[in-house]
């Protein structure tokens, strides 16, 4: 009898120091990851806000690969969902589906496990940052009874371990795709055929641009007139191979029909074919400055590669127009 008394004593001091344990645990799991991945927060929010999408790089789609999934045929709205089936026990049976979204900054998502009378919820927050863009992905539970607090204290260490390698997941699938900005408005990008050009390199300081074009313009001008092989076929370019105020190294060129030699300064080439971002400028030439800025910005966080050297067609005379019509095309060709 004094053996089953020591048993029953024991018995209750182990369920009294597994309830102490339960009870000191927290309430409901809270949990906050974040990781800084160098893409532009566009390119993040289109992988996260489609469910579709998470495969690659949830660790709970790689932890059973027969995984059972379906998906709402809206993406990135609130409504969308994605239920899935799974008889792994780190997976189960779900459904999740978005309950607010702004876009290219935030998701909240709702959680239904089986077996769960009520939903938890996840987010993730993006923050534009030096390098890329912070995410931040968090975890709110439900709270439980005192004495399910082990739960907690059992799932926690696991759901950070697997937000942890999801994210790195993310991070190294969207660091290693191109890199795809939104494009500025006045900029376009356009397919160009090859053109034929005669053309003359000179160079001068920037107070001295204006006239040097219209000298090379003319000595151009002078060259098609004396050779019956060609036409000119377009308003006059200029090719900006270096430029700064102390000294612009351009190519003044004509478009042409027909086929011509080389004489003299005056070159025979062409402006090839291929892909170009383009910008139209409307008013007086000097403020086009900014226009070659945004075009340069762009091609800087586009990761786009220029493969020859911008170049200026100047769409109309700006003598015979008012100086807010004057019409200027900048075209830079990139790979």
């Amino acid at each position: 009898m004094k053996v089953l008394k020591w048993i029953g004593i024991v018995f209750l001091i182990l369920i009294a120091v597994f309830l102490i344990f339960s009870a000191s645990q927290a309430d409901k799991i809270t949990l906050e990851e974040s990781i800084t991945i160098d893409a532009p927060k566009e390119m993040v929010f289109a992988e996260i806000s489609n469910f579709k999408k998470w495969k690659s790089w949830s660790t709970w789609s790689q932890i059973d690969s027969n995984m059972v999934s379906t998906f709402s045929e809206e993406v990135a709205v609130v409504g969308a969902w994605n239920e899935w089936q799974s008889s792994h026990p780190e997976v189960g049976n779900g459904r999740q589906e978005i309950v607010e979204i702004r876009e290219n900054e935030y998701t909240k998502v709702a959680l239904d496990f089986e077996g769960m009378e009520e939903p938890v919820h996840a987010e993730m927050i993006l923050e534009e940052v030096e390098r890329g863009t912070q995410v931040r992905w968090t975890f709110e539970g439900n709270n439980l009874p005192f004495y399910l607090g082990w739960l907690n204290a059992l799932i926690a260490p696991a759901l950070k371990v697997n937000y942890q390698s999801s994210l790195k997941n993310l991070k190294k699938q969207l660091e290693a795709m191109p890199k795809t900005v939104p494009m500025p408005e006045p900029l376009e990008l356009v397919e160009l055929e090859a053109q034929p050009i005669i053309s003359i390199i000179d160079s001068t300081d920037g107070k001295g641009l204006s006239k040097l074009l219209g000298q090379l313009y003319t000595e151009l001008g002078i060259f098609a007139s004396a050779n019956e092989g060609i036409e000119i076929d377009g308003m006059p370019m200029a090719i900006y191979h270096n430029y700064s105020q102390e000294k612009v190294v351009l190519e003044a060129a004509m478009p042409i029909t027909g086929a011509a030699q080389a004489q003299g300064r005056v070159k025979v080439g062409e402006i090839g074919a291929g892909k170009a971002v383009k910008a139209i400028h409307y008013g007086d030439y000097d403020a086009s400055e900014d226009m070659h800025y945004l075009i340069g910005d762009y091609l800087s966080a586009a990761d786009l590669e220029m493969i020859s050297s911008p170049y200026e067609i100047y769409a109309n005379d700006p003598t015979l127009v008012d100086s807010a019509a004057v019409e200027t095309h900048i075209y830079y060709p990139v790979k």
